[in-house]
Order: structure tokens, then sequence, then C-alpha cells
């Protein structure tokens, strides 16, 4: 009987552990599909015509257009630019974009970075490096850097939903830039191309 009983404690031992192990991969699987995945889409034509029409609204000054058709009103978007009192980079949460520029020297996008230069010394060397307008992956991470040090030293508290935009910003996004014009970030958001951030450090030369 004796043995018996030891035989049954085995096998009751080796289903309780059988199940714990069932249960932490499920667990694991739980927590792999509550991660999502942020990835860049490729390059395409709904994309490349959307910063047509971005470029054509510019051209025509057209605000309104712009602000009610890319920009997302729940996202809005971040302007980052330099505090160069304190040599930090700070953004600006707006609703819209105030103001624009219809200077835009070619409708032509190409499909790699521009440099812009900044040269005390001689002012030929001063200013964008190419002509065009121009589309890349170079996305820097001024939101979550600034959230992170904010955070870490208690100075603002971005939440967990701010971060995840930063996030989402950073990992997806395109940079656009139109020489002597703007620099700006789209976003895919809801199947559809928004302005999310609008880059004011690129052409900053102040130190």
């Amino acid at each position: 009987m004796r043995i018996k009983n030891i035989f049954i404690l085995i096998l009751f031992a080796l289903f309780i552990s059988a199940c714990s192990v069932n249960q932490i991969e499920k667990n694991i699987v739980v927590e792999v599909k509550k991660k999502v995945v942020l990835e860049r889409e490729a390059i395409s034509d709904e994309l490349l015509s959307d910063i047509n029409h971005i470029l054509f609204l510019l051209k025509q000054k057209d605000l309104e257009t712009l602000n009610s058709r890319f920009i997302n009103p729940p996202y809005g978007l971040y302007e980052v630019l330099k505090d160069n009192q304190n040599n930090k980079f700070i953004f600006n949460k707006k609703l819209q974009i105030d103001e624009i520029s219809d200077e835009i020297d070619s409708f032509e996008i190409k499909k790699e970075e521009v440099i812009f230069n900044c040269s005390p010394y001689d002012d030929k060397y001063y200013g964008w490096n190419k002509e065009g307008v121009f589309i890349s992956t170079n996305i820097q991470p001024y939101l979550s850097n600034i959230m992170k040090e904010a955070n870490l030293l208690k100075i603002n508290t971005y939440s967990e939903e701010e971060i995840k935009i930063a996030n989402n910003i950073e990992k997806t996004s395109y940079e656009v830039v139109i020489p002597y014009n703007i620099v700006f970030y789209i976003t895919k958001i809801d199947k559809q191309w928004y302005i999310t951030l609008v880059d004011k450090v690129k052409t900053d030369c102040t130190n």
C-alpha cells in the first residue's frame, strides 16, 4: 500500500508540475501578444501622394486644409526646438500648425537624407547641401529623451500614454525635409498619414 501511495503522490506531483509549465507558457504567449511591435511601413505611392498634397497646400498657403487633413486631432503635433538659455531641447504640444511658407523650389521627392550646414565663417557653405524634397528614416528620439529626462529629474511627469505616442512617432515615422521651409515627421495613424512633429532643431545653429 505504501508503494502504491508513493506512486500516486509522484503522479500527482508530475501532474501539478506539468500544469504549472503549461500555465507559464500560456502567460508568456499572452505577454507577447500584449506587446505591440512598432514597425515603419515601406514608402508607398499613398505616402508620396500625401506628401505631394502637403507640398501643394504649402504652395497655396492653404493653412486651413493642411490642418484639417494632416493634423490628427487626438494626437495633435509636437514642435521641437532648442532652449538656448538652458542649451536643451524642449517641445510644445499643439493642435495645429500656426503658420506656413510657400517657398518650395522643387516638387521632386527624393528618398535620401539631406544635411543643413551651420558655417559661421563662410556664408557660401551655410544652408542645405541639396535641392529637392527629401524623405528618409532619419528620425531623432527627441520626444522620448525629453520625457525620460523630465521623469527622471521629476521636472514634469509624462504618462505611459504620452510615452507610447512618442515611441510610436519615433518607430514608425518618416522625416520629410523641404529646404528653407519646414522639416516634419509624417506618421500613419488609423490608416492615414499625418504630420506629428515639426523639427526646429535641425536648422538651429546657435550653440
